[in-house]
């Protein structure tokens, strides 16, 4: 009946996983993350930082960022949605 992947994910499903992998790598209470919260002003870029997110978003979504890129993504909804349309 679904033509489309069976394990698409959808964009809250990416966000959920987004907000656990920004607790652990920006080590940050992870109840305190919404998909609001701007990369860049409240976690920082801190290049470690960014190289652990786009390291996590290529193993877990399968999905390249380049790390010039992750930067133009304001808030963790806007790097979801991207996940979820190019997963």
């Amino acid at each position: 009946m679904n033509d489309t992947k069976e394990n698409v994910m959808s964009q809250q499903d990416v966000l959920a996983k987004l907000i656990q992998d920004a607790a652990n790598v920006y080590e940050k209470d992870a109840s305190t993350l919404s998909g609001d919260t701007k990369i860049a002003e409240e976690l920082g870029t801190k290049s470690l930082d960014v190289m652990g997110m786009t390291g996590l978003i290529e193993n877990q979504f399968d999905v390249v960022i380049p790390l010039a890129e992750y930067g133009t993504y304001a808030t963790l909804n806007d790097l979801a949605t991207m996940i979820a349309e190019e997963a």
